[in-house]
């Protein structure tokens, strides 16, 4: 009689490489499926892929969500077929999905998951003289007064900072991610797998595996930093993508 496993794979985009994220999804998901023993008995095996990032601006889907989304289209749903080390192979049955809501509620979307937000309060302006700079016409001393005042230091120029200088980041997605890998730990899923190497994961990591579910995490850089978890039970598998 055959017998079924069920896989989740969480995969933290932003966190992937950009020859990872080139080679797309179905290959980050086979390189680590081959990675992992499977016991012969097993026949078949189910894996959720859920991909998260900042795919909300606004209500509004972005160019990324839309081109990933695309790929997903064309590559899943598929099955692939990995050896068991005995001469045979199993069945992978695997699907991908954009993770845009909670797994304990699906039919609430989360929005407003990228954000623009303005210049970093950190950011300093180094003197010209002292990078060997003599340009009279330096653009660095307009800058500094730009960041300083946060408005245009020229008379009658209405341009704010924050108009100039900004960056885009991703918001509640970490803690998306997070509230998921627990959740899955109350469900059916004989191996729950992760890809990123953030260690804000590690909290989550942690109670997933106190609550008896062993995870396989995968990091998508070459790392030689382990967790480390109170052995007995449940374990953390750590693995180079």
């Amino acid at each position: 009689m055959s017998r079924q496993l069920k896989f989740v794979i969480f995969i933290d985009y932003d966190n992937l490489l950009d020859t990872q994220k080139s080679a797309g999804i179905l290959d980050i998901v086979r390189k680590a499926l081959i990675q992992l023993p499977v016991d012969a008995e097993f026949t078949r095996i189910t894996c959720d892929v859920r991909i998260y990032g900042g795919w909300y601006e606004g209500v509004d889907i972005t160019h990324l969500a839309q081109m990933v989304t695309v790929e997903i289209q064309n590559d899943f749903p598929t099955v692939i077929r990995l050896p068991d080390g005995y001469g045979k192979y199993i069945q992978v049955a695997i699907n991908a999905e954009l993770a845009v809501a909670l797994m304990i509620e699906p039919g609430h979307h989360l929005f407003n998951t990228l954000r623009r937000r303005g210049r970093p309060g950190n950011i300093r302006v180094e003197e010209p003289h002292n990078v060997g700079c003599v340009d009279a016409e330096c653009v660095l001393p307009l800058m500094k007064k730009l960041i300083k005042k946060r408005r245009c230091p020229k008379q009658n120029c209405g341009v704010l900072a924050d108009d100039l200088i900004y960056r885009k980041e991703q918001k509640i997605v970490d803690t998306m991610l997070s509230c998921d890998l627990i959740q899955a730990s109350f469900e059916q899923m004989d191996k729950i797998i992760l890809i990123s190497g953030d260690d804000d994961f590690l909290p989550p990591l942690r109670t997933v595996i106190l609550n008896g579910k062993e995870v396989i995490r995968f990091h998508p850089k070459q790392s030689n930093q382990r967790a480390t978890f109170p052995h007995g039970g449940a374990q953390l598998l750590e693995l180079d993508l």
